[in-house]
């Protein structure tokens, strides 16, 4: 048997070839893809550059995005995703994962061109387009038609669950930072040596204080995991104040907090992570301001209980 001489492994029936054409060799074919596809890239993007592409053609971009062709195309949508043909349902996680890859890194290289949509809109375009997605949600809310909607509970855990992971992650890899939600007081520590923004009186106290006792302390270092009780299901806390020389944590609360369930779980979660902790509600807020020097022997001399 004659083998087909592009290599492909199939009969040789057409005169040294498995196809009448060459260019149907699954070899060729393969290859001739990749070629193609290359050169209309390339040809694309000389296009674009030139001005020539068609979808910079104010007349052809208005034939292409009109009302009739647009309505079309989002009940073709609709109808295939129904069905569950749209290309990203019926994609692998590891094409979804490479697409997406993909697309960020497209979207960061756009960013640092200052070529982005977002970078380049006016004020008023953007304020256009915040105001139309406005609209659309509230359209949808009324509807009953949002996403949010019509999940059952245990689809709202898990996405609880994924979007806490998922900020706790950015947390841990410096990409989110903690918001300074309520006041901000700002507060130079002569003993941590910069600036820091603190959320209350109180804590502004606990600081002048630790700075006075000479103890070097951490404000909101790092998370920690605990079980929540009152929403069945582990979250995380960021303490308020780290004493690394005596492995002691500070949790300033007011009255209404210091025995509530969250504060009590928040607690033992700190324990259990093996750190000591104190709680500085009214009470040792008012030795604080008295100088009552048991405040120091209470914070040094191992004190840990729930206030």
């Amino acid at each position: 048997m004659n083998f087909c001489k592009g290599n492909c492994g199939r009969e040789a029936k057409f005169s040294n070839w498995c196809s009448k054409l060459p260019i149907h060799c699954p070899s060729l074919k393969l290859k001739f893809n990749a070629e193609r596809i290359r050169k209309i890239s390339k040809t694309k993007k000389l296009q674009a550059k030139l001005g020539l592409n068609p979808m910079q053609n104010p007349e052809i971009c208005k034939k292409n995005h009109s009302p009739e062709r647009n309505q079309k195309a989002a009940e073709t949508l609709k109808l295939l995703g129904k069905k569950g043909l749209l290309p990203q349902q019926i994609e692998s996680r590891e094409l979804k994962d490479k697409r997406r890859m993909n697309v960020s890194k497209a979207l960061r290289a756009l960013f640092l061109r200052g070529s982005h949509p977002r970078q380049r809109e006016t004020s008023e375009q953007r304020k256009q387009r915040i105001e139309k997605v406005s609209q659309t949600l509230l359209k949808l809310a009324k509807e009953n038609r949002l996403p949010m909607q019509n999940l059952t509970s245990e689809q709202r855990k898990k996405m609880g669950d994924k979007i806490s992971e998922t900020l706790r992650k950015g947390y841990k890899e410096g990409r989110i930072k903690l918001n300074d939600y309520g006041k901000k007081i700002p507060y130079y520590s002569a003993i941590m040596g910069k600036s820091v923004v603190l959320r209350s009186k109180w804590e502004k106290t606990v600081a002048e204080f630790l700075d006075k006792s000479s103890l070097a302390w951490q404000y909101e270092p790092f998370g920690i995991r605990y079980w929540s009780s009152s929403a069945g299901k582990f979250a995380t806390t960021f303490p308020d104040f780290f004493i690394p020389s005596i492995n002691t944590i500070i949790e300033v609360k007011g009255n209404g907090e210091l025995k509530s369930v969250k504060t009590k779980d928040k607690i033992e979660g700190i324990k259990n992570a093996g750190y000591r902790v104190m709680l500085f509600g009214r009470k040792e807020i008012t030795q604080i301001i008295r100088n009552d020097l048991q405040i120091v022997t209470n914070l040094t001399g191992g004190y840990d209980e729930i206030s």
